[in-house]
């Protein structure tokens, strides 16, 4: 040992006492080595601290934290934000009374005592949504059924305005996304889950495909509720009572209208059964006409009064008319005909127009053309006056038997109209320019009763699920 080892080793065996001036070095030594090993500390944790508030502010945790569990499969949070946001916005848009500028969590739910807030409310129907989807797109995973082009379709034409509607906003896709869907949200999940989505539609569809059902199979369905698929054609004159209502004055009160609505329905029923014509009678009383046909229903004192065995053509009658239970007015029925609904729904496409001049110039230019469905349709978004099918190229697809007015009705359900034949109707609406689409390959009531199979056996999917809201649901809506 070398000599000042050997005197290093005395000092500190206490063999030998330090000066105080190598006392003071040698603490000061070491408590730089402590300082020093302080801060390098102090730096991980620093280092350690920023990391995890960058992941935080990515929302990774809170996007890949559980938030539901369906049959022991557990979902994201970003999973059940998809569901949860679409629930909102079809709340919000039948809601009007809700305040859009702050979280459903602080809004207290008034359409009865099941939930606390509206929050509560949406987390369970986000969950039945979530449950529904996986489910039925599992049973048509297991069934061998994958959707083909009509989910690639969907799911491509989906994310294809997603992009052109960020695009129009001047957002990016992952912009507008976490804009409608909230902060969680990526477009990798909302096309996964949209995907499933699209596969479970898709299937449901498949199952209440009438050609997947045989002959046999449609009549028992039948034979096991017949009144269900049987339709009853009848005219009415509907006089709501909110017509007839007076507000209070000094010297009357107030009148709900009742009275008077069943007084004029009861003196239309007599000028009727006297030889008048009904449609006229509801224009002068104020009253609306209507002639239509009506599927069997329950609950409905008007629908038990049309379905009635003892029924005959011409019988007339003036009825509480009523909606979901409630009395709204009175009514004058004119019975015609109850029947299996055997008849084939009708696509047709139209265009509506203010006046006959400009309907008979549209099907002139039509016809001047090739005359193929295609060149209508352009005629019809470029022309028609109807929001409701423009943009659509005037499509009106599955009509049902009395849905539109009497004229319309009248023309589509001609039992001679064939496929390309067109032609002019004037209703209360004005003049319809009209395209013959084609018929359906089934009769409505087997089409009926393939739609009950085919909801019996997606309950039989969907009804029996394990479902749950875990603790990734704080991070929803907050």
């Amino acid at each position: 040992m070398s000599a000042s080892r050997e005197k290093k080793a005395r000092q500190e065996q206490g063999g030998e006492q330090l000066t105080p001036k190598q006392q003071k070095a040698l603490e000061e030594q070491k408590a730089n080595r402590r300082t020093t090993a302080i801060f390098s500390v102090c730096a991980v944790l620093f280092l350690l601290g920023v990391a995890a508030m960058f992941v935080w502010n990515t929302n990774i945790i809170q996007r890949n934290a559980a938030a539901a569990s369906v049959n022991g499969q557990t979902f994201t949070a970003a999973d059940m934000a998809y569901y949860y946001y679409n629930s909102r916005a079809n709340l919000l848009n039948n809601n009007t009374s809700l305040d859009t500028s702050t979280s459903l969590r602080n809004q207290a739910y008034t359409s009865g005592s099941q939930y606390d807030t509206w929050y509560d409310y949406l987390a369970q129907a986000a969950l039945k949504s979530l449950s529904n989807a996986t489910v039925t797109a599992q049973a048509a995973k297991d069934a061998g059924f994958d959707g083909g082009e009509e989910v690639e379709k969907s799911v491509k034409e989906n994310m294809d305005s997603l992009d052109s509607a960020a695009a129009s906003a001047g957002y990016t896709s992952v912009q507008y996304l976490k804009g409608v869907f909230g902060p969680l949200m990526t477009r990798s999940v909302f096309e996964r889950n949209l995907r499933t989505a699209m596969l479970a539609n898709a299937y449901a569809s498949h199952i209440s495909d009438t050609a997947n059902y045989s002959a046999d199979e449609l009549e028992a369905q039948r034979a096991a509720d017949p009144k269900a698929y049987e339709m009853a054609e009848y005219e009415s004159i509907v006089f709501p009572s909110s017509s007839f209502a007076t507000e209070a004055t000094d010297t009357t009160e107030a009148n709900d209208g009742s009275a008077a609505a069943l007084a004029a329905a009861q003196e239309a029923l007599a000028r009727y059964q006297a030889g008048e014509d009904l449609e006229a009678l509801a224009t002068e009383l104020k009253g609306t006409y209507m002639s239509t046909a009506s599927m069997y229903s329950t609950g409905s004192d008007m629908v038990d009064w049309l379905f009635d065995d003892a029924r005959k053509d011409g019988d007339a009658d003036v009825l509480d008319y009523s909606y979901y239970g409630t009395s709204i007015g009175s009514a004058v029925m004119v019975f015609h005909s109850e029947g299996l609904a055997d008849y084939h729904t009708v696509s047709v496409r139209h265009i509506l127009v203010a006046d006959e001049a400009k309907a008979n110039e549209l099907l002139a230019q039509f016809n001047a053309g090739d005359k193929t469905e295609d060149a209508f349709a352009a005629l019809a978004t470029e022309n028609s006056t109807d929001s409701g099918s423009k943009e659509n190229g005037g499509l009106l697809a599955n009509v049902q038997r009395g849905q539109t007015v009497k004229p319309f009705d009248a023309w589509c359900f001609d039992t001679s109209r064939q496929i390309g034949d067109t032609g002019i109707v004037q209703s209360t609406y004005g003049y319809h320019v009209i395209y013959f689409v084609g018929r359906s390959d089934y009769a409505y009531w087997q089409d009926m009763a393939a739609s009950k199979l085919g909801s019996e056996k997606l309950s039989s999917i969907t009804d029996f699920t394990d479902t749950s809201l875990l603790d990734g649901m704080k991070y929803i809506d907050r």
